[in-house]
């Protein structure tokens, strides 16, 4: 099982990588409802919050090192 992030920059980072894929996923499904689609590069725009929701998670990526 997963465990949250304790430490503080770990869980910022978490939580800003969560909430940007949350907004991605949002901004994806309200463009589908409109019938158009994001551009071309849409991937670059889900890197970002990727990358901080794995610095956050993964043991080897954290800034801070979890107990």
């Amino acid at each position: 099982m997963m465990k949250l992030p304790k430490k503080p920059v770990n869980a910022v980072l978490f939580y800003i990588g969560t909430l940007g894929l949350l907004t991605q996923v949002l901004l994806s499904f309200y463009l589908l409802t409109q019938g158009r689609t994001m551009d071309w590069h849409w991937w670059f725009h889900w890197m970002a919050p990727t990358l901080c929701l794995l610095w956050g998670i993964v043991p080897a990526l954290q800034l801070q090192k979890e107990d």
